[in-house]
């Protein structure tokens, strides 16, 4: 393992092919090319993928990296299965994969980077990495009801501690962690269930990979021996609702200096066209002379 060395991390499927091919480009053009892109596809989708494994970008497949003997079924994208004969949904199931990212690559600092965002500037690894210390996405008082907290409740099953709000957030895009935390946490899960670490997480309905390590890592292990600093912005600009996006496209919205991606999520059913139109539009508004290379 290398302490110093940073990897992104994206996992990905079929239907967001294209949006993967432009986040790739997106990363080659931002991010400075010593810093490992890892792609996880499934089996089934790996040929869509395939050409992209070359240079700074490996592309592994899902069933070679999650352990447990996961296998997709057939005919539909959003079913897995585990060994049990336990069916999966695919949305955790592409949680699984996040937590297992350390049998993909053997970098200390992990950034995740969705399929449906697009880097758009140079990338200042000083935002997530300070020394000693990785950035940890966490807003306190944040997001305590609704769904939510039901992830909350269900990370704190998972843990071994009793139901409750943890106190912040952890949320959002470009999130980072630490391989070495990842590899306690699914020790801490087998020791709490006595079953492997994503037998639990697999049977469960309301789940959130992204509050179970930040709880693991603030109230379990403490911030004195985890590695984090904390951090409440969010360094990626997030078009969520339809509203979000005209914003984009009209000029208004506001971009922060430290936003290094733009999220143009993929349930808002835009066109090719018309999200390669916004990406450019936020590259204008961030530098107007600025010419957007998708």
């Amino acid at each position: 393992m290398n302490s110093e060395k940073l990897a992104i991390i994206t996992c990905s499927y079929g239907p967001d092919a294209s949006r993967c091919r432009r986040l790739c480009r997106s990363v080659d053009r931002f991010v400075p090319a010593h810093i490992e892109h890892c792609l996880i596809v499934p089996r089934r989708d790996f040929p869509l993928f395939a050409d992209l494994n070359s240079g700074r970008r490996r592309v592994l497949v899902t069933e070679e990296v999650v352990p447990g003997g996961f296998t997709r079924l057939p005919l539909t994208p959003k079913w897995w299965v585990g060994r049990d004969g336990w069916p999966v949904r695919g949305w955790i199931m592409q949680q699984i994969t996040k937590l297992s990212a350390n049998h993909a690559v053997d970098a200390e600092l992990l950034l995740f980077a969705d399929s449906d965002l697009e880097f758009i500037r140079e990338f200042d690894q000083r935002l997530i990495h300070t020394g000693t210390q990785l950035r940890l996405h966490r807003i306190p008082g944040a997001m305590s009801q609704g769904p939510h907290l039901d992830w909350h409740h269900r990370a704190a099953k998972l843990l071994g501690l009793q139901p409750a709000y943890f106190g912040s957030d952890y949320v959002g895009q470009l999130i980072t962690w630490r391989r070495s935390n990842l590899t306690a946490l699914q020790r801490h899960l087998e020791a709490t269930h006595a079953v492997p670490w994503y037998k639990p997480i697999s049977h469960s309905l309301r789940f959130s990979e992204y509050i179970l390590y930040g709880a693991y890592v603030e109230h379990v292990l403490g911030e004195s021996h985890n590695g984090h600093f904390y951090c409440p912005d969010d360094i990626c600009h997030c078009c969520w609702m339809p509203a979000d996006a005209e914003r984009l496209r009209n000029g208004t919205a506001h971009i922060s200096s430290r936003a290094q991606a733009i999220l143009l999520q993929s349930n808002l059913g835009l066109r090719p066209e018309q999200e390669l139109a916004l990406i450019s539009a936020a590259q204008r508004h961030i530098n107007p002379t600025a010419q957007h290379g998708s």
